[in-house]
């Protein structure tokens, strides 16, 4: 950080040469609080997110069919989502949800321009 710049590395609300005379270990703890408190944010969310999807490939529905041993139409229960496939899809598309919201906002703050 120069001085003079824009705001500080771990609070950007704070001029540079505020933090500037911060002790190293006072910064590294607040780096390593921030850090923390996003890892237990995304912990939050990865526990919502797969209680919802196990809501979601837990559904089923009565089929019937005709067995033709008996000659009677017989009811089951079959699931609606293959799990293993569900689980997949949304495991991609939620690892690169970073990557896809860094680059939207990236491209915000350059007036859409790559």
């Amino acid at each position: 950080c120069l001085p003079g710049g824009e705001g500080g590395l771990i609070l950007p609300l704070l001029p540079n040469e505020v933090e500037a005379e911060w002790p190293a270990w006072w910064r590294g703890l607040l780096y390593l609080l921030g850090l923390g408190y996003a890892f237990l944010g995304v912990s939050v969310i990865s526990d919502t997110f797969m209680e919802a999807i196990e809501e979601i490939t837990s559904q089923e529905r009565e089929v019937q069919f005709f067995d033709s041993r008996t000659g009677s139409i017989r009811t089951y229960k079959a699931k609606i989502w293959n799990g293993t496939v569900a689980n997949l899809t949304l495991m991609a598309l939620g690892s690169s949800a970073p990557e896809i919201l860094l680059n939207v906002v990236e491209m915000g703050f350059h007036g859409f321009y790559a």
